[in-house]
């Protein structure tokens, strides 16, 4: 039995050595492999790296990556710290965490709660949300993200503004790591605004002024709640004019009809109708106390009746007969033509027309204005009309004409 195991034990060794040698001559050789050797045996990571292998394609072999092969060598997996060093992103532990498969390595594999990694490669997103927060700031990346690269559809999580809206139309306003910080180009549709807007798109299309035809956002420029002055566009009508000024008339959507409250100024009233004003300072009556729109009641165009605020010197007086005598913006001093009915005259000279009409004389049929020719109160010489028909001692005696005639209402011969 001594013997049996010593030629037991010197055929082992022998066998030892032999193999020794063997195994150092396949280690040796061991350079010469290349990766079609690799894909004799191991088919599916060859094939990964063929469809989706990335830099691990072309800038690596497999022999780069794997410096041994058991029996020979158990640490046959590279620490991909290896070759990928020198930039935050690598510098994080677990890998294989996201690049489950490192054969496909941009293949992610992302769960919901991940912020951390992606932001090694994607600060600019992060530096965004934080500037301008919104509940997308409190949101891990991979919650929308629900793959490295995949753009998510706004219309997962949020309702569109209206029916016909598509994910394009979301990024014409909203930038989804600044959702709430608006913005838009100039062509923007206003169709897009008055998803949001209704009331206000809606009294725009109602309009009969030019607005209607241009862009929302021709006026509200690039920024979302910007309020555009009228004068970038229309000339003020006054130099000292301001916006403020602007809207007490005119109403951005529908700027026409003029619209108003009855204490807009009367300075605002003149920025246009000028003369008008000019007029009315100078007729030294109450209506210069008078807000314009006082009388012209709410809407721009209304022309009041003077009945609104005077009694009318006759009871089946019509406003019509009112401007016969009166401007008014210059109410006084009392003006007519020619061809004004005495019995607008009576509504005040009531009893004087009475006496004019029971006369026997010419006078009875003629008009007051013929005689009281176009300003009130004036009285005209007998002599326009009749010349001097007595001598001039009888003149220089009666200089009056009503010393023998009475009145020029009331003829006595």
């Amino acid at each position: 039995m001594g013997k049996q195991k010593i030629v037991m034990t010197l055929m082992l060794l022998g066998c030892l050595v032999l193999f020794a040698g063997v195994a150092s001559a396949a280690i040796e050789s061991r350079a010469a492999l290349s990766n079609d050797d690799c894909v004799k045996c191991h088919l599916e990571a060859p094939q990964a790296i063929e469809e989706a292998g990335m830099a691990h394609k072309e800038a690596v072999t497999c022999i780069e990556c794997h410096a041994g092969h058991a029996p020979f060598s158990l640490e046959v997996i590279p620490e991909c710290g290896q070759c990928h060093a020198g930039e935050a992103h690598f510098d994080l532990d677990a890998c294989l965490t996201c690049h489950a498969n490192p054969h496909r390595p941009l293949e992610l594999k992302l769960t919901k709660d991940i912020t951390g990694p992606c932001l090694t490669c994607h600060d600019s997103q992060i530096e965004k949300l934080k500037t301008f927060p919104s509940v997308h700031t409190s949101l891990a990346c991979t919650a929308c993200h629900n793959a490295h690269g995949e753009i998510p559809e706004c219309l997962k999580c949020h309702q569109p503004h209206s029916e016909e809206m598509v994910q394009a139309d979301c990024a014409k306003c909203h930038e989804a790591h600044k959702p709430l910080e608006v913005a838009y180009e100039s062509d923007l549709p206003s169709i897009s605004c008055g998803s949001c807007h209704d009331d206000v798109f809606g009294t725009l299309q109602l309009s009969v002024a030019k607005h209607k035809e241009v862009n929302c956002a021709t006026c509200h420029e690039a920024t979302h709640g910007q309020i555009p002055e009228c004068s970038n566009c229309h000339e003020p009508h006054a130099e000292d004019m301001a916006q403020s000024e602007c809207t007490k008339c005119h109403e951005a959507h529908s700027p026409m009809p003029v619209a108003y409250a009855d204490n807009v100024a009367a300075k605002n009233c003149a920025a246009c109708h000028d003369g008008v004003y000019a007029e009315l300072n100078a007729s030294n009556t109450l209506h210069m106390e008078v807000n314009c729109a006082t009388c012209h009641e709410s809407n721009h165009g209304y022309i009041p009746q003077c009945a609104n605020c005077h009694e009318p010197h006759a009871e089946d007086m019509a406003q019509t007969e009112c401007t016969q005598c009166h401007q008014a913006h210059q109410p006084m001093p009392v003006a007519y033509g020619e061809d004004i009915a005495s019995k607008n005259c009576a509504a005040c000279h009531a009893d004087t027309l009475d006496t004019l009409q029971a006369s026997k004389a010419a006078h009875s049929a003629l008009d007051c204005a013929f005689c009281h020719q176009n300003q009130h109160k004036m009285v005209p010489e007998c002599t326009q009309c009749h010349g001097a028909p007595h001598s001039a001692k009888m003149l220089a005696k009666f200089p009056s004409c009503a010393d023998c005639h009475n009145t020029a209402h009331d003829l006595a011969f």
